[in-house]
């Protein structure tokens, strides 16, 4: 979520030599650069109906997506591919965006080497309000070039974006729409699938952590739950 939030840096290292599995985390090291760690979870999807199961699937996102604070295992992207029986990299950041750069030390781009060494046939990208509060020309330019690199890198990759998920307050912020718009856009414009996701915390105080920004693991299981039936919905998964 929100970055001013607490987060693991890592240092980033593109997943040359095998694929990699889970992203588990990072560890603070405030001398070296980043780099991503990775241990093994589960995602599924299937392309539009009746489509196989796909045998690599990534997940690229902020501190909603890496589980912050949590065991990597209650991260819901591994929920998820747990649920499904699917491999699943999950290349999750805490503090990261389109634009801004995480605790990782790069915005999302820097993760296009990984996408490009693991080839997967399904890349799932959530929008973030790690972005909130940038120029929104700028969200849109930046996340318009991501997902073009993206796509380059993985260019047998099926995409599929996640609107910008908030916390528990029911008044969430204007720029909700513009993170996720920009995603749609830009997904859209290389033949990939946005999927909104609407706002599954909304409503449950209790399913936050002490800082009213990331979810507890019963916080991570509703987005899970959440995700995996608006994909299904969206013909993204049988």
């Amino acid at each position: 979520m929100t970055i001013g939030r607490r987060g693991w840096p890592l240092l980033l290292t593109a997943a040359v030599a095998g694929l990699a599995v889970a992203l588990t985390g990072c560890a603070a090291d405030p001398e070296s650069s980043p780099v991503p760690t990775f241990a093994a979870p589960l995602v599924h999807a299937t392309s539009a109906p009746a489509s196989p199961a796909p045998s690599r699937v990534v997940a690229l996102g902020d501190s909603l997506m890496s589980g912050y604070n949590l065991l990597p295992e209650q991260a819901w992207p591994v929920l998820l591919g747990a649920r499904a029986r699917v491999a699943l990299t999950n290349l999750a950041c805490p503090g990261m965006g389109f634009v801004v750069q995480g605790e990782c030390g790069t915005s999302y781009a820097g993760f296009v080497p990984a996408v490009a060494a693991l080839q997967p046939q399904l890349l799932i990208v959530e929008s973030s309000s790690n972005d909130f509060w940038e120029d929104g020309d700028e969200i849109r330019s930046d996340t318009a070039d991501t997902v073009d690199q993206l796509h380059a890198a993985a260019p047998d990759a099926r995409i599929v974006g996640l609107s910008t998920i908030w916390n528990d307050d029911p008044d969430v912020p204007d720029d909700t729409a513009v993170t996720s718009d920009a995603l749609r856009d830009a997904v859209q414009a290389v033949g990939g699938t946005f999927v909104d996701v609407g706002q599954p915390l909304v409503g449950h105080p209790e399913w936050m952590q002490d800082d009213d920004v990331h979810p507890t693991p019963r916080g991570q299981r509703a987005i899970e739950q959440t995700v995996m039936s608006a994909l299904q919905d969206a013909g993204v998964l049988p």
